[in-house]
């Protein structure tokens, strides 16, 4: 589009002069909106690459892909050439001087090295030339040399920058110069400039009407003086004939835009200003947190208070991370990890989870050394609680694994022992051992009942075997033995069915007596010379059934059956007396009880009976006493002997058998 609308004319000359090979370089493009043109002065000897074309080729390809007048890129550009010339250097070092002149048809800049150079005319006069990278150019700038001597100098080719140097390239670049219309510029290589001076280039350029007509010129006025040797020379002329005319308004559409900006800057500058103060304001005020929370940290730690103490160094760790301070955060990540340890420890230990809260304690000890904060005592306290917490569980495990096989004593004493740990230690949760000790001494009572149980039905059903085979005495003494097994095992109902099976053993053994005479009956009997019997004692030496009452301790005189008694033999050893069992069936036992304490004294003669009764194993009952006796007789209650009363016997007898 500006290219359209603008006119820029070029031409050029390159020659080797007399030497044979040409190493000088001038190439340029014309885009739409941007151009280039640029021109180098090769400076090694290789005759195979030319370092020139080399570079000039790097530089356009870059402003084609990127067209540009920044003075960044053009730097950019010129060092990508310098890189390229290092990199195909192996034979020799390939350097040259490189000057590249860019426009937008409207300005220009331009930016080189070594001693390439750019001229500028505009009405017939020299508005400026660029400065060339040498020794020269820099005595001159010095006012050690006048600006004319640089083009005769001897240090004119002793350059301080050129591209292909071993150091790092720092080209010049101009700022923008605006152009007019029927500018003139001139580029060329030191060997124009050395043979034609600056009043002839500015004759050439008054006096040509074309770029060709220009450069013819110079190359006139450079063979004309016959020098004997002539070194490569470049010349390339670009006259602006019309340049871009931009929108006048723009100008002020652009200052319009740096006023706003540098509005916007000042707003932003004051907002900026008052965000720097309270940046500093919030900073100071984070150091002072910071500070704060070691201290407070610290005093919690002191006080055992570690969920505080890490909530503290966890704060100020926030604050030394915002305000970048490595060493604070850094020791705010100690302390936090040494509490975080105590802190698990004490979660893990409230959760039941002992042996890894033993494990966080252990390890909070052992870096409890570098932090003085921590109480080494308290530490170890919580160790030893664990240690014994882990041992009750330990006994809880051993419990319940031999629960699960079967081993229920086992597990009543492990849970037992767990028990007597768990109340020295505080364990709290005693209620669970208790628990587990209840539900193992169920199973054990349970398998010690049916053992027992079957125990006694064993002794029952050999009771019945006895009672089929007649043998009531034996059988009586299995029903005895199953009735205590029975009570043993609270088993009630099976109680009073052995006590039915004895009552009608005892009826077995014991056959029904008649009933008792007529009181006239009774006077005849004694008036006819009847004995009492003696009175039978008991023998209190063995105790009495479990669950069954106490037997009373003297036994009642049986009342006169007719003058015979039924004589049922106690023991077979020698010595042992017979019983007198009551027939009559009637009664119960606390009737016999009270007939045993109020007739059961004897007098003197009825002992003196006793003792002239015969000693031959067995005793046998005479008449019945005459009624109203006051020592030997026999009352009421006493002809009612109970059934509890015959079992008790029938006990004794079977204890002596």
């Amino acid at each position: 589009m500006r290219r359209d609308n603008s006119e820029f004319v070029t031409s050029f000359v390159s020659e080797a002069g007399t030497f044979v090979n040409n190493k000088d370089f001038f190439a340029f493009v014309e885009m739409d909106d941007k151009a280039c043109w640029v021109i180098a002065d090769g400076l090694d000897t290789d005759r195979e690459i030319a370092s020139a074309e080399l570079a000039i080729q790097t530089v356009l390809n870059q402003f084609q892909q990127k067209p540009t007048m920044s003075r960044f890129r053009l730097k950019r550009y010129l060092r990508r050439a310098h890189e390229r010339l290092k990199m195909d250097s192996t034979r020799v070092r390939l350097k040259a001087s490189l000057t590249v002149v860019v426009t937008d048809y409207t300005r220009i800049r331009w930016a080189g090295v070594g001693n390439t150079r750019l001229y500028h005319f505009r009405q017939g006069r020299l508005t400026f030339k660029s400065k060339d990278l040498s020794l020269a150019q820099q005595l001159a700038n010095e006012e050690k040399i006048s600006d004319e001597a640089l083009d005769y100098h001897d240090e004119r080719h002793n350059l301080l920058q050129y591209v292909g140097q071993p150091e790092p390239l720092e080209p010049y670049v101009s700022p923008k110069f605006r152009l007019e219309d029927g500018d003139a510029m001139l580029l060329c290589t030191s060997g124009l400039w050395e043979g034609v001076s600056r009043v002839e280039m500015l004759d050439a350029a008054e006096e040509a009407q074309s770029p060709e007509q220009m450069v013819d010129t110079l190359e006139d006025v450079l063979l004309s003086k016959q020098a004997k040797v002539i070194r490569n020379y470049t010349a390339a002329a670009i006259f602006a004939n019309k340049i871009f005319k931009e929108d006048p308004q723009k100008k002020w559409r652009i200052i319009r835009r740096i006023l706003i900006m540098v509005l916007l800057f000042a707003l932003l500058g004051g907002g900026a200003w008052y965000m720097m103060v309270r940046q500093a304001a919030n900073k100071a005020e984070l150091v002072q947190g910071m500070i704060d929370n070691r201290q407070n940290g610290e005093v919690y730690l002191r006080d055992g208070n570690y969920d505080q103490a890490f909530k503290e160094f966890s704060d100020g760790r926030n604050a030394a991370i915002r305000l970048k301070d490595r060493v604070n955060k850094q020791l705010f990540t100690n302390k936090q990890r040494l509490v975080q340890l105590v802190v698990d420890g004490d979660k893990l230990f409230k959760e039941g989870n002992y042996p890894k809260a033993l494990s966080m304690y252990e390890i909070a000890l052992k870096e409890s050394d570098s932090h003085k904060e921590i109480s080494r005592a308290d530490m170890e306290e919580r160790i030893e609680r664990t240690k014994a917490h882990v041992k009750v569980l330990n006994m809880i495990k051993e419990g319940d694994m031999k629960f699960q096989s079967g081993n229920y004593l086992g597990a009543q004493n492990a849970y037992i022992r767990a028990s007597k740990a768990a109340a020295t230690s505080s364990y709290e949760k005693a209620d669970v051992i208790q628990e587990k000790l209840l539900a193992a001494q169920e199973k054990l009572y349970g398998i010690t009942k049916g053992t027992k149980q079957l125990e006694a039905e064993k002794l029952e059903k050999d009771g019945d075997k006895q009672m089929t085979a007649q043998d009531y005495l034996v059988a009586i003494e299995s029903y005895v033995s199953a009735q205590e097994i029975y009570q043993e095992i609270n088993m009630l109902e099976k109680v009073l069915g052995m006590e039915r099976k004895i009552s009608k053993a005892l009826d077995k053994m014991e056959p029904p007596v008649p009933p008792a005479p007529a009181p006239g009956a009774a006077d005849a009997g004694a008036s006819g010379g009847a004995v009492v019997p003696p009175a039978v004692q008991p023998n209190t030496s063995l105790p009495a059934p479990n669950g069954n009452p106490p037997a009373s301790t003297s036994q009642p005189t049986p009342p006169s059956v007719n003058g015979t008694n039924v004589n049922v033999p106690v023991g077979g050893n020698e010595g042992s007396t017979s019983r007198t069992t009551d027939t009559t069936g009637t009664g119960n036992k606390a009737a016999g009880e009270q007939a045993g304490n109020t007739g059961g004294e004897r007098t003197q003669s009825e002992t003196q009976r006793d003792s002239e009764s015969p000693t031959s194993g067995s005793r046998s009952v005479g008449e019945s006493e005459p009624t109203g006796s006051s020592s030997g007789s026999q009352s009421t209650g006493d002809q009612a002997a109970s059934s509890g009363n015959r079992m008790e016997r029938a006990q004794q007898g079977g204890r002596e058998r």
